[in-house]
Parts: C-alpha cells; sequence; structure tokens
C-alpha cells in the first residue's frame, strides 16, 4: 500500500456544486458582470482564476480576478454550504486507509478559508492531518496562488512524500494531470465531476469507495 494519499476535495469527497455556482451567480450579479453563457462554460474543479479566464477571455483583467475573488468568498464562506453533500462511502474509505498507516491529506483548488470552514461543518479535521490549497501562500509575493501541479509538488516536499509511495485520488483531468506530472499514480472517482473521457488519464478508476 502506498503511505502518502492526496484526496481532492469539490467531486471527490463532496457535491459542492450547488453551492459553488450559487455563489459564481451572486459574485458576477453584484460586480454588474453579464455573462449569459455562465451554465455553459462553468465547471466545478478548476481554480477561480481558470474559470474567470474561461467565462472572460478576451475582456478579463487581475483586477477583474481580484474582484470575483473577494465577492465570490464573501457569498461562498459564509452560507453554511447548505446544498453541499459529502459522497456515501468515501470517508470511510479515507478512514480505512488511516487506519492501516497510510498518511491521508486534502489538496484542492478550494481556497483555504472555504475548505477550512467545510471541513469544520463535516468533521474531516478528525480524519486528515492537513488541507492543501491552491491560495495558502498567497501572501507570499514569492510563490502566490498556485496551478495544482505545483501545489503537489509543495505537498510531496513538505511531507518528504516519494512520488513512488503516494497517490493523488481526483475526478478531474486536473488532477490526473497534476499527479502525473509529479510522478504519482492517480485514481479517478466515477462519482465526481469529470467525464469517462477524462478518466482515461488516470492511473485507474474506482466505481465504488472501497476501490480507492
Amino acid at each position: 500500500m502506498k503511505r502518502f494519499w492526496f484526496f481532492d476535495l469539490d467531486g471527490t469527497l463532496a457535491d459542492t456544486e450547488g453551492d459553488i455556482r450559487r455563489a459564481w451567480k451572486a459574485a458576477l450579479a453584484d460586480l454588474g458582470l453579464d455573462c449569459p453563457h455562465f451554465d455553459d462554460v462553468y465547471t466545478t474543479g478548476p481554480s477561480l482564476e481558470e474559470i474567470t479566464k474561461r467565462l472572460f477571455p478576451d475582456t478579463w483583467t487581475p483586477e477583474m480576478l481580484q474582484a470575483i475573488r473577494g465577492s465570490f468568498a464573501r457569498h461562498y464562506d459564509t452560507d453554511g454550504f447548505p446544498l453541499t453533500r459529502e459522497y456515501p462511502g468515501v470517508l470511510d474509505r479515507v478512514r480505512a486507509l488511516k487506519a492501516a498507516g497510510a498518511h491521508v491529506a486534502i489538496v484542492t483548488n478550494k481556497r483555504l478559508a472555504g475548505a477550512r470552514a467545510m471541513a469544520a461543518k463535516f468533521g474531516w479535521g478528525e480524519v486528515f492531518e492537513k488541507i492543501y490549497t491552491a491560495d495558502m501562500h498567497r501572501d507570499d509575493p514569492a510563490i502566490g496562488v498556485l496551478r495544482k501541479p505545483d501545489l503537489l509538488r509543495r505537498v510531496l516536499t513538505e511531507l518528504d512524500a516519494a512520488p513512488a509511495d503516494s497517490v493523488m485520488v481526483g475526478d478531474t483531468v486536473n488532477d490526473f494531470e497534476a499527479a502525473a506530472k509529479n510522478g504519482l499514480e492517480s485514481v479517478a472517482v466515477a462519482w465526481g465531476y469529470g467525464k469517462p473521457d477524462e478518466r482515461r488519464e488516470a492511473t485507474r478508476t474506482a466505481q465504488v469507495p472501497a476501490e480507492i
């Protein structure tokens, strides 16, 4: 068994899309940003920056990105995640891995504040050793907000985890590409937001939590 297991959050541990979409639409409304194609373009998984660039490919600016980030956070972090639901059986599998001696952590594109608030609601802090997020070093100008491959690389370094002894568990190609770029095996979960063709990029697929 691998010693280090890294879990994506959105679409892997929980179905978070309803609350994220609601916060996105509220943020765009706050800022007066018309985006009639939002439902066609938006996907859960990529970072807020990536989604902003997809929604406004020709007009986005750093100032727009910062404004969206702030408004989104105000709506998302304070609503209590009423639409979010854990996927049944996933946390049981995480507990089993931990009981067998594995190190388990969350590695997500989610912002740190939102990830911590969600972990507190669902009691994940009792299971996962740490939460690593794309923006956890955003106040350090030498690091900033990290893309998932770079975030995963920092996690490996911090934990002194060998890639050959580590696994990334996720639901979209962002997770599998991050793993591949760092020399890790990856497990695609069949219940998330990724499409079937994305799962082909993973080392293997788990149809049910027990197969992770």
